[in-house]
């Protein structure tokens, strides 16, 4: 994650400002269980990692996301479609992920879908790593990239697996854990979604959400004195989303979120301010602008009577689509 701004939606108003600093990757575990066979071998981490990249640098070359044909997924290649339509209208450059990864992990499960996690090394000193999700759908299928975030800012992921053990794919209702990961998903999104104090405490403070809350006061303060209305809809995607056991006892939730930005002022003509948006946007504006995202959140639960509530420590915000309704 550099040191930059994330914008929600384009009328000034700035989502959160992250300050970067050094993020430490712990190395995998090095002691398996006896009956533990990792899903995926170094070796093979390492050339679908590599293939991936080759892919992503012939089509940022080319900035065709059409290019994305093998190791990305359709959702990931949409994503970065959007990119390159947002920098050819005069926008942000984009997102830089290197193709140098410090770790794998991957499961030891035998069903699928099944994912396999890398975490590059930073960019540059004012980025942090940018945690990376293939995910494989049936025994004959490749390893595609599906998602990928970028490291909060002073997050500590905890110790993985070895991919020689593989890490357990957990159920959504696995106890032993401060909360179960499906828990973790249902509070976050609600927490998300109405800013219910029920559930602030339950989550170790974050800037996706603070930055979420402050646009969204902003932005319905402003529509509101002009007689319209701002709502933030998320939903998570529950057959994207899963969690893994890391190697002390926790695990690590990936959640996928949609979310919808709808700015309204009936009888209002509104105005887009930056040509990247313009460039997004899907029907004639007059007094509606609907903004949407495909975002990922890692968070981080720990074992069962820890002190340390379940904490965010990566996320990815993907602007996917602008339009009128």
């Amino acid at each position: 994650m550099t040191r930059r701004t994330w914008v929600r939606i384009a009328v000034g108003i700035a989502a959160c400002v992250l300050s970067a600093c050094s993020v430490a990757i712990p190395e995998p575990s090095t002691s398996p269980s006896l009956d533990g066979r990792g899903a995926v071998l170094d070796a093979q981490a390492e050339r679908i990692a590599r293939q991936t990249f080759d892919e992503i640098d012939a089509a940022d070359t080319a900035a065709d996301a059409a290019l994305l044909d093998e190791r990305v997924s359709e959702g990931a290649a949409l994503v970065r479609g959007v990119e390159y339509a947002v920098e050819a209208a005069g926008g942000s450059a984009p997102e830089v992920i290197v193709g140098d990864v410090q770790a794998f992990y991957t499961t030891d499960s035998d069903s699928w879908p099944r994912p396999l996690i890398g975490v590059t090394v930073p960019a540059d000193p004012d980025d942090t790593p940018v945690v990376l999700v293939w995910s494989q759908g049936d025994a004959q299928g490749l390893y595609e990239l599906s998602s990928w975030a970028s490291m909060i800012p002073g997050a500590v992921l905890p110790a993985m697996p070895s991919l020689s053990t593989g890490a357990s794919l957990l159920a959504l209702d696995a106890s032993g854990f401060t909360m179960t990961p499906g828990e973790a998903i249902e509070q976050y999104v609600a927490l998300l979604n109405d800013g219910s104090d029920d559930f602030d405490q339950a989550f170790a403070p974050d800037p996706y959400r603070e930055g979420m809350f402050q646009a969204r006061s902003s932005l319905s303060s402003s529509a509101k004195g002009r007689g319209g209305t701002y709502t933030d809809t998320i939903e998570a995607n529950l057959d994207e989303s899963f969690a893994l056991a890391d190697a002390e006892g926790g695990a690590l939730v990936f959640v996928q979120l949609a979310v919808t930005s709808d700015f309204n002022v009936p009888g209002a003509q509104l105005t887009l301010l930056a040509s990247a948006d313009k460039a997004l946007l899907e029907g004639t504006l007059k007094s509606r602008v609907v903004y949407r995202y495909e975002d990922v959140v890692i968070v981080r639960l720990w074992p069962e009577g820890a002190e340390t509530p379940p904490t965010v420590v990566a996320v990815g915000q993907h602007l996917v689509g602008v339009a009128t309704s």
